[in-house]
């Protein structure tokens, strides 16, 4: 299910900025006072990076297939646990910019996808080529929608279980916000909030904007050339217990590109687009249990179990594997148990907010300026 008009513009995007040869990374400019430059040191010759990459990457597989894999905070780094937010202090927070990363744990509502191709050869030469279908990966910026309802700045559509109990983690009240990653500038984000506006910058991409228009209206607005712009441009409004995220469509076929979120009592809506009541996701909140029903009955049902210690359990469809969240107020820890076990964590450390996950160079560092 996806905003099938914004989709093609994205991989556009993509194209045409990865199109050119790779140079060799510049000099980092000196960036104006209201932006921020995000970047990775390199260190030791040629050869002794290739040498330390397989290194790493020999131990990132042997971490793949062992238990404990990433990293989790202890009791006194994780803190004591968060009081349960009002509804007052949700639909506060709801339709403003937001900072979620993957390591808080998402529930997929709406993914996007995207095709991709791959040729072979036999051994009589002949060429096969099969095509898939792939997600597009979560980003960890976007719009806060209320009820744990997140998207993000690739459209993708979560339930985030913890913010539906808990204030963000990442305040919102900043000036400038850094995030840096491990791998160098090309990885960088750069994020500024100026009046009612959010601009977010990534390395060879146009800006993305988020402005909160009025109190029930946000705009986001993707980044392209500017005769492309209205196709690219996403409105998100809010009226009584219906929030409405619009994309561009011909006259008459809004509907097309259209997400709609009534909110009942305890029950959540979400119906992306179609014949309504067949590809409609409901979300139900009980006191100790949030259950995440899309269309295909009990199979494909998430169930999400709240504790009054702040710990929350979430069980995939099939059972297959599960999650559990901890929030306390200097962090939050998330656990994946499938075929291993992978821990996840975002650390509070004064400004900053320390995100690890498993695997290689996957530790990213938040950094607030108020």
């Amino acid at each position: 299910m996806l905003i099938n008009q914004l989709s093609p513009l994205r991989q556009q995007n993509v194209r045409a900025t990865g199109s050119k040869a790779t140079p060799s990374l510049p000099a980092p400019p000196q960036l104006p006072t209201d932006q921020v430059d995000i970047r990775a040191e390199q260190n030791g010759p040629a050869s002794r990076r290739w040498m330390g990459a397989a290194a790493l990457g020999a131990m990132s597989v042997a971490c793949m297939a062992l238990t404990g894999c990433g990293h989790q905070l202890q009791p006194e780094q994780l803190g004591a646990a968060l009081p349960v937010q009002t509804p007052q202090q949700d639909s506060q927070q709801a339709l403003r910019f937001e900072v979620i990363p993957n390591a808080a744990g998402k529930v997929d509502i709406i993914r996007q996808t995207h095709t991709e191709t791959d040729t072979s050869t036999d051994s009589d030469g002949k060429s096969h080529t099969t095509t898939k279908t792939v997600d597009d990966p979560l980003q960890p910026v976007g719009v806060y929608l209320g009820q744990g309802l997140y998207l993000d700045a690739g459209l993708n559509l979560s339930l985030v279980p913890d913010r539906v109990v808990h204030q963000p983690v990442i305040p919102q009240d900043f000036n400038q916000l850094e995030i840096r990653g491990q791998l160098g500038a090309w990885s960088s984000n750069v994020v500024t909030q100026q009046g009612n506006t959010v601009t977010i910058k990534s390395p060879l991409s146009f800006s993305h904007t988020v402005t909160r228009d009025s109190e029930n209206q946000t705009t986001l607005q993707l980044g392209t050339f500017s005769p492309l712009q209205k196709f690219s441009r996403i409105v998100i409004t809010r009226e009584g217990n219906k929030t409405t995220v619009q994309g561009w469509a011909l006259p008459g076929m809004g509907a097309l590109s259209r997400i709609e979120i009534t909110t009942n009592g305890d029950t959540t809506n979400v119906h992306p687009f179609g014949i309504k009541g067949l590809v409609d996701t409901q979300i139900t909140r009980q006191a100790d249990k949030i259950t995440v029903q899309p269309f295909g009955g009990s199979f494909s049902r998430t169930e999400i179990d709240v504790n009054g210690s702040g710990q929350m359990k979430v069980t995939r469809p099939w059972s297959f594997g599960s999650q559990t969240i901890q929030r306390g107020e200097k962090g939050l820890n998330q656990s994946e148990r499938s075929v291993g076990s992978f821990n996840s964590s975002i650390e509070n450390q004064g400004d900053n907010y320390i995100v690890r996950e498993p695997g290689i160079l996957s530790t990213t560092t938040i950094r607030l300026q108020r």
